[in-house]
């Protein structure tokens, strides 16, 4: 099912807006004109990733400086050891939609 998270002018270049969706917290980015969506709680303990810090294409938890590649999710340093979810996107106009599972 796709659902639309935001419009992709909501979205800060090089930066990242958290979107709260039927009580699930995402994390929508643009790097370097590219959109990406992932989760947007730390798999590593329960922190905001939007309250973190985005470099070039890694986002940085606020916690406990866990760090995760934006493009594929995977762990890009420690503590964190499991990898984010990243969501498959599309662009319809303005508007940026995530498909997520129906259950």
């Amino acid at each position: 099912m796709w659902i639309k998270l935001c419009t992709t002018p909501e979205v800060p270049d090089e930066d990242v807006l958290e979107v709260t969706y039927n009580n699930h917290v995402y994390c929508a980015y643009r790097i370097s004109g590219k959109h990406y969506v992932t989760d947007g709680i730390c798999t590593h303990q329960v922190a905001r990733l939007s309250e973190g810090y985005v470099i070039d294409d890694v986002i940085e938890c606020p916690m406990h400086n866990g760090r995760f590649h934006i493009p594929t999710g995977r762990v890009d340093g420690p503590p964190a050891c499991d990898p984010l979810r990243v969501y498959a996107l599309k662009v319809e106009g303005q508007v940026l939609m995530i498909e997520v599972n129906n259950t």
